[in-house]
């Protein structure tokens, strides 16, 4: 049989897996508040913040595409949900189909990804939506300029550029594609006209547009700092009363002695402190997500009865230090390197743009925090073809070639044989995936349904000025919110209330507890300005407060 039968199986074999996995999604995810909110608030309502050119303005005009289609908000919530998971899945089919590997490799590695954690049930996609675009970048290139390296990297430079308006540590790998690019342009002697086409297209979005870059990453910094040394010193009752993303700025002086305004600052004042409880502790945390990807390739092998011991296997150092013992055994490194070389400089472009898509997410984790899995995505193309790469060019020592033979493999009723099985066990792998969603926990989505049902009252939504984040309810229920962060804690609420003109607060438990401490807020619960009327929140312990003026329509 030709591949491009297997193909067509496995295209289906890819839906019939994004139906596993998404058919009934809103029973096993919950929606998510926080970054995902706010980029599909800033697409719905025509950046009604600004075009905050740091905050992946494109990923927002990728909501207001799908608004076009649907407007209810979780439904879209959960229709850019479904899309991203799907569309990623078959691209990594198609991506490493075109690297030049056979179809059941490109099939196993897009089912891996696709029932992975990193693919679902998380709820921040902008990441997924970045791995897509490379995907996408990587197929173009690879379609239409596989021998024309030179002008897919013309083009890979702008759009990596373009990218830093998606996430805006992609400007890492745009200034090595540039520099490579410069490079290439005089060492070849190339028509320096393409470099300055795009130097100049870059210079009009930059000035035009605005810069993708700002200091919210120093901010940034600070609260994935505080959180990194909270986590590593428990025991200090300092940091007890403060909440890492709210109260940063006050944890990070105190661990630091003094204020600092970012990484490059406090590196220079504290080396010893930010190597060691920062850098250090990001390498471990990214090295532990790395092997978990590596594994999640392992995983539904593991599950084959008799084969669960490798779980266990895994983990452990000295089977890996066994596992290299043999490798040095039985296989001729000199004669493998000069394959893998061959197969690299015989098509050099697949690798060279997934090794460019994992670079902005390694310094994240080791500027940000390490234990951020949503940052990983590109991994699960740059593993499978280095992985794929490694055991095709395995060249075995002379003494074992002579003892094996691979002709039995090559006979048709063998390698038809090798085949059912493979299909089986994909079968299985997709029986496995549907096995394991269960129903969600109990999340924001009772939250949203609470508030909408609340604010049921209320004709004219822009009404609503709520007491809580910018990238939160607003998003589900319209209106305007005045954020958590500009109440200054233990002052006057009640004068805060009057003087932002809010007119409704949704004080969830997990709120309370960081403002148990406010005297004046805590006043405001308990007795409440005769203008709101309180109830009880979607959650045992929790309250609502509702201006009754803002249900007179």
């Amino acid at each position: 049989m030709k591949d491009r039968y297997f193909d067509g199986i496995s295209l289906f074999l890819i839906a019939l897996a994004s139906y596993v996995l998404n058919h009934q999604i809103t029973a096993i995810s919950n929606i998510e508040m926080g970054d995902e909110g706010f980029y599909m608030y800033q697409g719905i309502t025509g950046f009604r913040l600004g075009l905050q050119t740091d905050w992946g303005p494109i990923y927002s005009l990728w909501y207001k595409f799908l608004s076009f289609f649907e407007s209810d908000t979780v439904r879209l919530y959960y229709l850019n949900m479904v899309l991203m998971s799907s569309l990623t899945t078959l691209a990594i089919y198609i991506a490493i189909r075109l690297a030049g590997f056979r179809w059941w490799w490109a099939l196993y590695s897009a089912l891996v990804f696709h029932f992975s954690q990193i693919n679902f049930p998380q709820g921040v996609k902008v990441s997924i939506f970045l791995f897509l675009s490379t995907l996408i970048l990587y197929i173009v290139c690879d379609r239409y300029f596989r021998n024309q390296i030179y002008k897919a990297l013309v083009i890979t430079t702008f759009s990596y550029f373009v990218f830093t308006y998606i996430r805006p540590e992609v400007i890492v790998s745009f200034g090595l594609c540039m520099a490579v690019l410069i490079g290439a342009t005089i060492r070849f002697r190339k028509s320096p006209l393409p470099l300055a086409g795009i130097t100049v297209g870059i210079l009009l979005i930059f000035f035009g547009i605005g810069s993708p870059l700002s200091d919210k990453g120093q901010s940034a910094f600070k609260q994935d700092f505080s959180y990194n040394y909270n986590m590593q010193h428990m025991e200090d009752e300092r940091l007890k009363p403060y909440n890492n993303w709210v109260d940063y700025e006050v944890m990070s002086r105190i661990i630091f002695g003094e204020p600092v305004k970012g990484f490059a600052d406090a590196l220079v004042k504290h080396p010893a402190l930010v190597i060691e409880n920062h850098i250090l502790f990001n390498i471990t945390n990214l090295s532990k997500q790395l092997l978990n990807i590596i594994y999640s390739y392992v995983e539904p092998v593991s599950k084959l009865p008799g084969l669960r011991f490798i779980e266990r296997v895994f983990y452990i150092k000295l089977a890996w230090i066994l596992l290299l013992i043999i490798g040095i055994a039985v296989v001729s490194f000199r004669k493998t390197a000069q394959n893998l070389a061959a197969e690299v400089t015989k098509n050099p472009l697949p690798y060279l743009m997934s090794s460019l898509a994992i670079l902005a997410p390694c310094i994240s984790s080791v500027y940000s925090m390490g234990t951020k899995i949503r940052y990983l995505p590109p991994f699960y193309f740059f593993f499978p073809l280095f992985i794929g790469l490694l055991v095709t060019s395995i060249h075995l020592r002379p003494w074992l070639v002579h003892r094996m033979s691979w002709e039995a493999l090559t006979r048709p009723g063998v390698k038809y044989g090798l085949q059912f099985i493979f299909l089986t066990g994909i079968a299985l792998f997709l029986l496995w995936g549907w096995k394991r969603q269960v129903p969600k926990m109990p999340g924001d989505n009772e939250l949203v349904e609470y508030v909408k049902d609340l604010t049921a009252p209320v004709k004219d939504k822009d009404r609503i000025r709520i007491f809580d984040n910018k990238d939160q309810l607003i998003t589900y229920i319209g209106g305007n919110a005045v954020s958590y962060a500009d109440y200054p804690r233990n002052t006057d609420f009640f004068k805060f209330v009057d003087q932002k003109d809010i007119n409704l607060i949704v004080f969830r438990p997990i709120i309370l507890d960081y403002y148990k401490a406010d005297t004046s807020l805590q006043r405001f619960i308990q007795n409440p300005p005769p203008a709101f009327i309180k109830k009880d929140g979607p959650k045992p312990g929790g309250y609502s407060f509702i201006r009754r003026d803002l249900l007179v329509n």
